[in-house]
């Protein structure tokens, strides 16, 4: 059953199906509405056992290297854990149904075709483990559907227009609080171990990192001087390079000048010949390598030029490098990130980060772009909590049928 364990979060949310029956009554379903318009069948009771069993193994107390069955969660053993988790993702489960109907909410085609693509996807990595336990690819579709469906009430109740709306202008305002729109380049102050520059050797380092924002202050935009030091830098390692090419290469030439003084006759003799009969094969050789190298550099010249413009089509594109973060991003230190959370759009300046690394910064104004992108995310994690306490207004004030016999015969003790 581990193997189940290594199935993201996002697909053992999801279920499948099975249909199964004993021979005096009916356990290819487990729970109902109560008018018996929408069930969670058998499988699908299965699958939502595989979602509750690795639910339960990323609890906090849980032990992963031991039988989740052997320890408690909380106040329960682990098995009676599973099972409430189980009971609760099936009234859920009917519950997002029945409202889904009710709101009289559908999927456009582009998402059928999108949810329909999702689940093939997932099914293609997943599908065998499932089985393996007595769940189906239809239950499995049933339930992903089910979430999608889920995602669309959130939308739908929180959205434009719901009836617990967020306005754009709460939103803009969590938007502004929670994101900085900044731009971030690193100077290198490091030595060719890896280690912290020290002493005038990190003054020197300084006084460069100290020029990098004369040029701001100076009016350039950040772009530009983010660009040309970039660039700089390429172009030095580049000579760097090469220079270390050149000096092996002579070292090379001194070596084979000193391992060719005084040949014995024999060699001489043998290169004498070796002269003779090459030549007219070089000469040839020379001729067809001349030809085929003029070939080579007219096609070469004009896929050259070709990936020239698109490179100057791409630099277009890609002008601007600037990126959103928000507090408890990872991607600078985390001094730094406090900093740029602070900042005011237009200010900037420099960061040692003390590890071999300079910092060079600017803040800039949030955008509508930015907004747009971060929308979502901003509305979910502002309501998503208070959205699944209103799912669980639906399941209390719902009744549901359950079907003991067919509870009893697909317990998730069978998971171990």
């Amino acid at each position: 059953m581990k193997r189940l364990m290594k199935i993201t979060a996002a697909v053992t949310a999801l279920g499948v199906s099975l249909s199964l029956a004993s021979c005096n009554q009916d356990t290819t379903w487990t729970y109902r509405t109560e008018d018996g318009k929408y069930e969670v069948t058998s499988g699908m009771y299965v699958g939502m056992s595989i979602s509750a069993y690795n639910e339960g193994y990323s609890q906090s107390d849980v032990d992963t290297s031991q039988s989740l069955y052997d320890q408690q969660i909380g106040s329960v053993d682990g098995l009676t854990w599973v099972q409430q988790e189980v009971d609760n993702l099936a009234k859920k489960y009917l519950a997002v149904e029945s409202k889904f109907d009710e709101y009289g909410l559908s999927f456009t085609e582009d998402e059928q075709s999108y949810i329909d693509s999702y689940i093939q996807y997932y099914w293609s990595y997943i599908g065998e483990s499932y089985e393996d336990e007595g769940c189906g690819e239809e239950s499995y579709t049933k339930l992903a559907t089910n979430s999608f469906k889920e995602s669309q009430l959130f939308y739908h109740i929180y959205g434009e227009g719901g009836e617990r709306e967020v306005t754009e202008d709460e939103l803009r305002t969590l938007f502004n609080e929670q994101y900085a729109h900044v731009n971030v380049f690193n100077v290198d102050a490091s030595d060719d171990e890896g280690e912290p520059l020290e002493g005038h050797a990190m003054e020197l380092k300084e006084e460069e990192v100290a020029g990098l924002i004369e040029q701001l202050d100076a009016g350039i935009d950040f772009e530009t001087v983010k660009a040309d030091y970039q660039a700089s830098q390429e172009e030095a390692d580049s000579s760097s390079e090469e220079s270390s090419e050149s000096t092996t290469a002579e070292s090379s030439a001194v070596s084979e000048e000193i391992s060719t003084e005084d040949p014995d006759e024999s060699s001489i003799a043998s290169e004498d010949a070796a002269s003779d009969e090459s030549s007219e094969s070089s000469a040839v050789s020379k001729d067809t390598a001349s030809e085929e190298s003029s070939e080579s550099s007219a096609v070469s010249e004009e896929t050259s030029s070709a990936e020239s413009d698109d490179a100057s089509s791409d630099e277009e594109d890609d002008s601007d490098t600037s990126v959103y973060i928000n507090a408890d991003s990872t991607s600078y230190p985390e001094e730094l990130v406090s900093t740029l959370m602070d900042a005011s759009a237009g200010e900037y300046g420099s960061y040692n980060d003390e590890d071999g690394t300079i910092y060079v910064w600017i803040r800039l104004e949030n955008d509508d772009e930015g907004f747009e992108t971060y929308h979502n995310t901003i509305l979910q994690n502002e309501k998503w909590d208070e959205f699944t306490q209103y799912e669980q207004d639906w399941v209390n004030g719902m009744t549901f049928v359950e079907n003991d016999p067919a509870i009893r015969k697909h317990n998730p003790k069978h998971l171990e």
